[in-house]
């Protein structure tokens, strides 16, 4: 047998024992049968935002951000999904995918901060009993797709469909 297709049998064997040893372990994990089409989704969706986030396949300077429309709702969306305190709506924009119908796939960029609260402790003599103590927040950068509608202002996001593809910490010295 050729080199070539011994190469290729190995790694379709090779897939097959990974895909049943996730699907194994996530029955293991959570003690349910898995639904292979969730799992397959998912890890379809992870690949793709870590292609995306490389660049790989993408024009560069091709992708033109636009102006969400309802940061309010997406802000309160995005805080919800990520845990974060807050999200600065300022910095909420959308980078149109690719589009089926009417409905356009976008990936929208935002960043985001998380307050580290702190309550003192009564043995600490430089602060009274309950008092708390703000240190310096996080910053994060986060990036989620979601589905929205092209208007003239920018594009409305479909706020039930948002996903997070990607949360990084900024780390500053």
């Amino acid at each position: 047998m050729p080199r070539i297709i011994k190469f290729i049998f190995f790694l379709l064997l090779f897939g097959i024992i990974f895909e049943a040893g996730l699907l194994s372990s996530y029955t293991i994990v959570t003690s349910q049968p898995p639904d292979v089409g969730k799992v397959l989704d998912m890890q379809v969706s992870k690949l793709s935002a870590i292609w995306n986030s490389i660049g790989i396949g993408s024009h560069v300077g091709s992708a033109k951000t636009y102006n969400v429309t309802n940061v309010d709702p997406v802000s309160d969306a995005l805080k919800s999904k990520t845990k974060l305190d807050g999200i600065n709506i300022d910095t909420i924009a959308a980078t149109i995918v690719s589009s089926s119908g009417a409905n356009l796939n976008v990936t929208i960029m935002a960043t985001g901060y998380k307050e580290n609260q702190t309550t003192s402790n009564s043995s600490n003599t430089a602060f009274t009993s309950g008092q708390i103590v703000i240190s310096p927040s996080a910053t994060y950068n986060l990036t989620a797709t979601a589905t929205a509608d092209q208007k003239t202002s920018g594009v409305l996001v479909d706020v039930n469909t948002i996903r997070i593809t990607s949360l990084k910490q900024i780390v500053s010295h």
